[in-house]
């Protein structure tokens, strides 16, 4: 009996250590069109914190990941070799802030079809790394009313998003 609550104990020792090790998902990305139809986004990261990865992933909407065939893929991820610092920003989905310095991948505009994701990753100031990312397609972006943002896997109003982003940090 006592053999039996030893390694219970360990078993959730371990899945909590493993579990550690994983960054955090947080939803501190949003997407949204502007009154021009431009998609434009913004990460907001805690007090403190600072990002060292963004990028910007497609892949044909249906499929697991990121397609075979990348070329083809509209978005943006990091310069080979540089160092980033990503901060909190504003800025239109495919003109991510230079100091973010990010190269370009495939088309520079939303296409149907496809899914992206919106990715920043870096630590947390006393806490593990965290992962923020954004899912969202074409079309979730075109059913949006005036007003509202695409956040945490569906459609918010901006005040609601301020709220998610204030209760994650």
């Amino acid at each position: 009996m006592r053999r039996t609550g030893v390694a219970a104990v360990g078993a959730v020792a371990g899945c909590l250590l493993l579990g550690g090790c994983s960054p955090a998902q947080l939803s501190l990305a949003a997407v949204w069109l502007d009154g021009d139809g431009t998609p434009v986004a913004t990460v907001r990261l805690c007090d403190g914190d600072h990002g060292s990865r963004a990028e910007l992933l497609s892949w044909p909407t249906g499929h697991a990941g990121a397609s075979e065939t990348a070329a083809q893929d509209s978005g943006w991820g990091p310069e080979i070799g540089e160092r980033v610092e990503v901060s909190t920003a504003t800025f239109p989905l495919f003109s991510p802030p230079a100091a973010w310095h990010t190269e370009a991948t495939g088309p520079q505009r939303l296409l149907p079809g496809r899914s992206y994701a919106l990715d920043v990753a870096g630590p947390r100031s006393g806490w593990s790394p965290y992962d923020i990312r954004v899912y969202f397609t074409a079309e979730d972006l075109n059913r949006l009313k005036p007003g509202q943002v695409w956040a945490d896997g569906r459609a918010m109003s901006r005040d609601a998003f301020e709220d998610l982003v204030d209760d994650k940090c």
